[in-house]
Parts: C-alpha cells; structure tokens; sequence
C-alpha cells in the first residue's frame, strides 16, 4: 500500500499556482481539490496587488487562480496587473457568488474562464483545458518571435538575400536585395527572375551550373557577378540552398549574395603592390621574371630572338648625395617615363633596384632591333632632367643579352644581362656592351648579311631544297615540301634562321617568297612529266598572305599548266589568325581554286578548334618539338595522339614532321597518320637527289 502510495506520489504532476484568496479555508479546499484530481500543486496565495507583484517577479507561474472579490483586491485589478506587465498565464475566476453580467464582463477583460465554488468538478477540466491551449499559444508565440527575429535580421542585413522557385522566379527578397536590384517597392519583386539580374555568363553558370548542384547536393557556392538596379556589375560571392520537405522533394531555393566589390579591390591592389615598384609603377622584379618566362616560351616556339637589357644609372650616388632622397625619387621617376616611350607594346619595362632598370625586348628578328631601342633610349635620355632648379644629366650604362646565344633561362640572361653592364660601365658612363664581345660581332655580321641578303635574289644565290613526305599507307613519296637556301658566295650556305627573319624585316619576303612559289611549281610540272605526280608544299608568310597573293598563284599555276591540287600552301596558326576577314577571303578564294591548305606547327600556336570549322582547312601538320621526345615524353606523345584524333574525326589529313627514327615511325603507322616528314624518310635535298630518291621509292614497291 505505501509503495503504491509512494509511486502514485511519483506520478503526481507538478502545478505552481498563484492563488488570489483572502480565505485560507477556501485556499485549502481548492489545493486538497486538485491534489486529489492527480497534481501535486505547489500554491501561493495573495491578497493585494503588492504581494501579487512581488510574487510574479519571485518566479514565473503554471496558473493563476482568482476569487473574484477581495476587500482590497479582486480577479478585475488581477487582470489588469498581468495586462500591464505583459505576462500570459491561464487565469481562471473561482468566486463564490457574482452575477452573470459581471461573468461576461471578466471573461471580456481577459479571464480564461470561472467557477463556482460551490461546482468545483469543473476545476481540474478546466486547469487541464487552459494549460493545454496555453502551451498552444507559448509554442506559437515562440515560433512567432523566432520568426520575428529571423525577418529583423534578414532586413537588417546589407547582403541580398531571397527565396526562390525552382526556375529562379523570387517569392521573397529582403530590403537590402531590393536596394540592389532597383525594386522600389518591397513587393514589386514578385515573379521577377534573379537570373534575369546577372550578366549572361554569369546566369549561364548560375542556370547549368549553381542551380543543378544546389537541387542534387544541397548547396552551391561560389564567386560571380550580378547587375544591380542602374546595370553596373557587382562582384559577389553567392551561396545557393535547396529546401526539401518531409518526402525529401526539393520545394524552393534560397540564396545569399554578398558584394565583395570592396574585397577584390583589395585584392587587385594587393596583387599591384605585390608584382609593381611603388615609386615608379614599373613591374617590380617578381612581375619581371614572370614576363621573361613568358617571352621566353614564346621565343622558344616560334624560333624568334628576344634580348634583356640591363640599365642602371650612372652616378646615381651623387644625384642623391648632392640633391638628396626626394630628388632622386623625381630622377627615377622621370626616367622610367622616358624609357617607356622607348620600346614597343609587346616590350615589358622594370625597375629591378635602386637605380637599376630592366627592358625585355621579344620577337625580334635579328640584333639590329636591339641596336635601335639602345638608340630610342639614348636619344631619350639626351636631354637634361629638371632636379631642384637644376639641370641634370643623366646617363645609362646598359648591358645586352641575346637569346638564345647568351642564355635560354631567365636566370642566366638576368646573370648575363647584368655582367654585360659592369662591363659596359668599366668602358665609362653611357656605354652599351653586348655579353660576350663575340655577340657584338655576331651582330655586325647579321648587319653585313643583310646588306648581301638585298642582292642575292638578283644574283640568283637562293637554290630550293626539298624534303619527302611519305604516305603511311601505301610508303610512297605522294609529296614534298620546298625549303629555301642561301648559298653565299663567301660564307657558304647560310642557315634559314639567320636570313628568313632579316627577308620578313626588310620586306624581300614577299618577292623572295613569289620566287620560292614559282620555282616550286615549275619544279613539280618537271616531276609530273617524269610520271612523279606528288604534291609540292610551299610556306607562306604573313606579309606574302594578302589579296595579291591570289593573283600571283593563280597566274603561276597557268603557267606551268600545274592542276591546283597538286600545290599545298602551308601557313602557321599565327598567319591564319592575324586578320580574320582577309584571311577567310583569301583561304575561300584559294578553296575555288582547288588549292589546298595546311596549317604547319599546329599545336604551337592559338589551336583553335573554331578556325578549322571556319576555314577550308585540308591537312594539320604535328610540330617537330613534338615529335623530338614523343617516346620518352609522355606530354608529347599525348598532344601528337589529340592533334591525330582530332585530325580524324574533322576528316583532315595529318602529317609528322621531325620524324627521326624508326620508333617514332612506327608511333605514327600505329595510329594512321597520312603522312610523315623528317631525317627517317630523308633530309631535305635537291631536286636531282630526290628524284633518285623517289625512282628508288616506285621501283622497290614495284618489285
């Protein structure tokens, strides 16, 4: 018995009560009353406004129980206390005697409900009854402040932040994305599109990219930029959420946007601070390298000269000693301004240190092009500097190095460079010095030989040479391209790399280049008649590559009577690309002639899958650095298997050129190659050798 007395007390639930009685029986009888119905109530009871007061500050209450008429107080000015201090707690009138219009009239003030006392079997319904709708309206209540809370946060936020539909359609934006977007009225958003607010890359990304992820994963977040109300562009950083409900289908989106306009700003000059001098705003020395490197690869490619030039300031001491820091800062200052007037747009200027300045000449052609930058420089410098009232001259010690003969690494040309000045100041103040005093020479010599190169095609010194291309699949010679020589009278045969750079400086190349096209073609009719019907590939200049170049071929194939298929003119990517509008004219022109065309080094240059749809390419040819290390290099080789691949699938041919061995032979038969060029198949000869060469080829497949 006293166990289940024990556990029914343990099952008892606890009630706090505030009791507004001025009767202590009546106090008892209401606690015994709701003791037995199963709480275990805990009461307070009041009689003034003072102690209920001081009792709902003490500690917060389940319940308030309220005789309706005290001789001080009553269940009227108990209402009224909790109204004032904002506290909802059932409140329930438990009086003896009161009329029904009295009833209504609490019950309207805010009372939950009354009882009589004389029927308190209402009581503990009525308790149960209000605690329970109370914890309805605590839950809502809380719900509603959270939410409360949540929109003063959204609107006091100056990120853009909404909701959305699954297409980007807005169901609600806060006051902040409103501002930004150029809605003037909060509800003017409705049914508008973010995406519509973007750039259309940006909403490119946002509607195949953040959209898909945010719907499959959850979230996506990223950088991007969107257009606010007048269309300017605002870089941001976004983050998109998907929502699902209880059956785990995605229902809408909601996405945060926050302007990093500030941040990229930062970033951007933290970059300028980090690669530029700040006294002059030349690149500084990490900026520099980095140019170097890049003239460097491109030099490398293309087979061109590039050339750094070490300046530095002669008697840059003194300026200061005498005239002072300030001074010198406006010496430094005024020359990095002249020396930019000095060299060209694809040219990179730098100050290196103190009184150290650094010029990387690209693309050059031959050494004389570093004579007359040395020249701009000398002649901008000539003049006095204006330094505290005072007229200044100021010279330039400059050391020269040339790539690839003094270095083809940034380390050794900037080492190079910088021997070649101390050595130019060991000579006396304004003195130029090349790094080795055989590059000063070698230069006079390229000087020399354009002198010579000016007479040669009227002294009939250029002979053609011709290398074979072998057709893979049948291991005939279907094909030969015609490289020029020089064979001078005096220094032999002249390497191309030494005059075809001068021949497109000077302008011959389109003269030299008229004689190369109609050698080769006489030269192909001579092979046809012999029964050799192979195709003749002939280079072509940018400078050749004009409208009139047309009428040169046309009127060379009438001549020799030479059918245009059997002429393949090959181009670099870099001539296809220069002007686009000449250059499909020319190309379609040349298409209805039935000539064919070639795009020689490709991979080296732009590669630009467009220009091959655009343009009536017929044949790719894979560069020989390709070829050099394609079975050691796994780079290489993965490059000569795309360009082959992609050869294939556009139904052009593809030829390998630099193909040196039987392994590298063998790596194009593998994988259909049309064609293949170099040492293995034979070097480029005269026309009598090939000839033998191509006699040899026919009879051995004859037999």
């Amino acid at each position: 018995m006293k166990r289940r007395r024990r556990h029914g007390i343990n099952k008892m639930r606890k009630l706090r009560v505030l009791l507004v009685e001025d009767s202590e029986d009546d106090a008892l009888l209401l606690e015994r009353h709701l003791r037995r119905s199963g709480y275990q109530p805990a009461v307070t009871r009041v009689e003034t406004r003072e102690t209920m007061l001081t009792a709902l500050q003490a500690q917060s209450w389940d319940i308030i129980l309220s005789d309706h008429s005290l001789p001080h107080f009553g269940s009227m000015e108990a209402l009224n206390l909790l109204q004032q201090a904002g506290i909802d707690i059932p409140f329930i009138m438990v009086s003896g005697t009161v009329g029904e219009d009295r009833a209504v009239e609490i019950m309207r003030a805010g009372a939950h409900d009354y009882i009589m006392k004389g029927n308190l079997s209402r009581l503990v319904p009525a308790v149960e009854r209000e605690l329970r709708e109370a914890n309805i309206r605590w839950q809502r209540q809380a719900v509603e402040n959270e939410h409360a809370r949540l929109s003063s946060i959204l609107e006091a936020t100056p990120d853009l932040v909404a909701i959305m539909d699954l297409t980007g359609r807005i169901h609600y934006m806060n006051r902040a994305g409103c501002q930004w977007l150029g809605f003037t009225e909060k509800n003017h958003y409705m049914g508008a599109s973010l995406l519509d607010h973007y750039p259309s890359w940006t909403a490119a990304l946002m509607q195949n990219t953040a959209i898909p992820t945010a719907l499959r994963v959850g979230v996506w977040e990223g950088e991007a930029v969107m257009l606010n109300g007048k269309g300017a562009e605002i870089p941001i950083s976004q983050v998109l959420l998907s929502h699902r409900n209880a059956s785990h289908q995605v229902e809408f989106l909601s996405t945060i946007v926050r302007d990093i306009s500030e941040r990229k700003h930062y970033e951007q000059e933290l970059q300028y601070r980090v690669t530029h001098d700040t006294l002059t705003h030349l690149p500084n020395r990490v900026l520099l390298r980095d140019r170097l490197t890049q003239v460097l690869a491109h030099a490398k490619r293309n087979q061109r000269l590039a050339a750094v030039l070490f300046l530095n300031v002669d008697n840059f001491k003194q300026i200061n000693d005498a005239l002072g820091h300030l001074a010198g800062d406006k010496c430094l200052r005024a020359l990095a301004r002249h020396l930019a007037s000095c060299i060209r747009a694809s040219d990179t200027l730098g100050r290196y240190g103190s009184d150290e300045f650094l010029v990387i000449l690209s693309d050059l052609y031959s050494p004389s092009d570093v004579e007359a930058i040395i020249k701009k420089i000398r002649a901008a410098t000539s003049h006095p500097l204006a330094l505290n009232n005072s007229d200044v001259f100021v010279t330039l010690s400059i050391g020269v190095s040339l790539y690839p003969q003094a270095g083809d690494d940034e380390e050794t040309l900037l080492k190079t460079s910088h021997i070649a000045m101390h050595n130019a100041k060991r000579h006396g103040p304004g003195q130029s010095r090349y790094y080795l005093p055989e590059m000063n020479s070698r230069g006079d010599e390229l000087l020399a030989l354009e002198t010579d190169l000016r007479r040669a095609l009227e002294r009939e010194e250029f002979v053609l040479h011709y290398q074979p291309q072998l057709e893979v699949t049948t291991g005939q010679i279907t094909a030969v391209e015609a490289l020029i020589r020089w064979q001078h009278p005096h220094r032999g045969l002249v390497p191309p790399r030494d005059f075809i750079p001068l021949l497109e400086q000077t302008g011959l190349i389109e003269e030299v280049g008229e004689w190369v096209l109609e050698t080769a073609c006489k030269q192909a009719k001579s092979w046809h008649s012999e029964g050799y019907p192979i195709r003749i590939a002939v280079n072509c200049s940018a400078r050749q590559f004009q409208q009139h170049f047309l009428d040169s071929v046309r009127r060379i194939l009438q001549k020799y009577a030479l059918h245009p298929s059997y002429l393949e003119l090959e181009v670099t990517e870099s001539v296809v690309m220069q002007d686009m509008q000449s250059t499909t004219y020319i190309l379609q022109r040349l298409k209805e002639m039935g000539v064919t065309l070639a795009i020689d080094d490709f991979g080296t240059g732009y590669s630009s899958l467009a220009y091959l749809k655009r343009f009536p390419v017929h044949s790719l040819k894979i560069d020989h650095s390709f070829v050099r290390d394609i079975t050691n290099n796994e780079e290489d080789a993965a490059i000569a298997e795309t360009i082959l691949l992609l050869g294939n699938s556009l139904k052009l041919e593809v030829v390998a050129e630099g193909v040196e061995t039987g392994t590298q032979m063998r790596f194009f038969q593998d994988r259909h190659c049309h064609r293949i060029q170099g040492y293995w198949i034979g070097r480029p000869m005269p026309a009598n050798d090939l000839f033998s060469l191509m006699a040899g080829k026919n009879n051995s497949q004859a037999r």
